[in-house]
């Protein structure tokens, strides 16, 4: 935890001082992809949203290196997020967050106890259903509004909940799915967060962190603990048309954002897994269409440019998500 409370303060400590210049805007794209909470922009009012995620990986790494093995293994996530938004004051919202998924292995990744790996092509699995509910609290606690623009920081907590499977089988029915390929972590985990964003004419800056502190769980008939996370991302966003609220046509935003993961080691049964954990990061293209007061819809690209891995592992590729947010 210390490690992590470090990176969130010196993320915070080099965007706080240009706060004071700042529209008001709050986004934070953190995809955690076993646990399935993706708040995403965090608007004033109320609201529902519904975003579709997917991520693919293929690509094994030891290390920051990449491992050349004879096959290929895969896994697919699919998860539709609908979030619920509401706002109680000026300072506070409150969000729900419930996760349709979808995991699919198409080849798994043995890893040897000498570090070699080899792919099982014949073993595959896939699962369908409700993953783990989550509920964050967002409090304001720093706003500054002048004619130039304006300026918020934000402390975030809440809940994730085990309400998604832990059984998923592969299937010829012999195995249980990884960890990562099951709906749900079994676990219930605590997230905790910051959320700063400052905006000046046409441009918006953001920088978000949120944590999550896992409990033990379930994978399959195991024990599981994963490990401590970190998600985090500086975004930009400029405004290439249209007016921020009550225009006749859409504002269109562009953004491009730096989004990491960092991961402590998982258990099971007690057992450090030495194949798990580490540290990715992400280059994010994406565009925004604000249609007057009430739709947004949102199309992002997530790139994976440095993996840092414990062990030997398979690797994200990239990720995608589109949503649609409608405000009451």
């Amino acid at each position: 935890m210390k490690i992590l409370l470090r990176i969130s303060f010196a993320i915070l400590a080099s965007f706080f001082p240009a706060l004071v210049f700042a529209p008001a805007a709050s986004a934070c794209d953190y995809c955690l992809i076993s646990q399935g909470i993706s708040p995403l922009e965090t608007f004033s009012g109320d609201g529902l949203r519904v975003n579709q995620r997917y991520t693919r990986l293929t690509r094994v790494y030891n290390g920051t290196n990449r491992v050349k093995l004879d096959a290929s293994p895969k896994e697919e996530h699919w998860t539709t997020d609908v979030t619920g938004f509401y706002s109680i004051g000026d300072s506070v919202t409150i969000l729900a967050n419930a996760p349709y998924r979808k995991t699919r292995l198409d080849g798994h990744l043995h890893v040897h106890p000498d570090g070699t790996g080899e792919v099982h092509t014949d073993m595959k699995g896939a699962e369908t259903g409700l993953g783990d509910v989550s509920v964050i609290g967002r409090y304001s606690f720093f706003k500054k509004h002048t004619l130039d623009g304006s300026a918020t920081v934000a402390g975030l907590i809440g809940i994730k909940l085990p309400t998604g499977k832990t059984d998923g089988r592969t299937d010829d029915g012999m195995d249980y799915l990884d960890s990562h390929l099951q709906l749900g972590s079994g676990s219930t985990d605590f997230l905790v967060g910051v959320s700063a964003s400052r905006s000046a004419d046409r441009l918006t800056l953001s920088a978000n962190v949120l944590g999550s502190i896992p409990t033990n769980g379930k994978a399959g008939a195991a024990t599981h603990r994963f490990g401590n996370m970190l998600n985090y991302d500086l975004t930009a966003k400029c405004r290439v048309s249209g007016n921020v609220s009550g225009a006749s046509k859409p504002a269109v935003f562009l953004s491009l954002g730096v989004n990491g993961e960092a991961r402590g080691r998982e258990k099971e049964d007690g057992v450090t897994l030495a194949n798990s954990g580490g540290h990715t990061v992400y280059l994010s293209p994406g565009v925004q269409a604000a249609a007057g007061r009430h739709w947004t819809l949102e199309l992002a690209y997530q790139q994976a440019i440095y993996h840092n891995l414990y062990g030997t592992q398979i690797g994200e590729d990239f990720r995608t998500t589109g949503g649609v947010t409608y405000l009451f």
